[in-house]
């Protein structure tokens, strides 16, 4: 595991060295489809999901929904959608399994209580390719997202919320799919947002914490 995390960082290096490397896309479009645009319209924002637990409440958590915590749920059931899965699961079900097989984080304090964390990245790397029969691949140049949406398959980015929503106090990250791009910046599907929603390249970019490749 320890290789594997320093593989991991290798490739977060490698991401940011090919941002401060990046060149705007001239007169490249990559627009995302009518079909996706009505899935992301068909998706329930985010903020509506305050009946979903999305919590250990054996670790003290009393309050966690999928509404505060879940978008990572959120965009899992999206790839599911997207791809046209076999398996087909209700949010509330994949928040359950998230916990239960640990992927909802936590970190124990010195005190003996424990700290909300925010998903585990293995989330991504492992359950949701294997659960739903998907690739997954972490990015490692930023040309790799162009590639993605060339091949109609999909980004999902992890984000710092204090660039992303240009909001310095808020220290979480959020996640978010790539789904088209023009000159002006990149398409989202942001489980926060009801439809698909434009951000510059610049904020992106400066935004990235990690991110990956989703395939079928």
């Amino acid at each position: 595991y320890e290789e594997l995390k320093d593989a991991w960082k290798q490739e977060a290096e490698l991401l940011r060295e090919s941002i401060e490397k990046w060149e705007k896309p001239k007169g490249l479009l990559y627009a995302a489809s009518l079909k996706t645009a009505g899935l992301v319209r068909y998706m329930p924002v985010q903020r509506s999901l305050t009946g979903i637990r999305f919590r250990d409440e054996s670790k003290g958590d009393k309050t966690s929904t999928v509404a505060t915590s879940g978008c990572a749920i959120i965009v899992a059931k999206f790839l599911e959608r997207y791809f046209d899965c076999d398996k087909a699961m209700k949010i509330s079900r994949l928040a359950e399994m998230a916990v239960e097989f640990g992927y909802r984080g936590y970190k124990k304090q010195e005190d003996g209580t424990w700290r909300k964390m925010g998903m585990n990245h293995l989330w991504f790397d492992k359950f949701v390719p294997r659960f739903f029969g998907l690739k997954s691949q972490r990015i490692s140049d930023i040309n790799q997202i162009m590639s993605a949406l060339d091949e109609k398959i999909v980004p999902v980015l992890l984000v710092r919320n204090s660039v992303y929503k240009q909001n310095p106090e808020n220290t979480d990250s959020h996640f978010v799919c790539v789904l088209g791009m023009d000159q002006h910046g990149y398409h989202l599907y942001d489980p926060e947002i009801p439809e698909l929603t434009r951000c510059e390249f610049e904020r992106i970019h400066n935004a990235i914490r990690l991110g990956w490749i989703f395939s079928k």
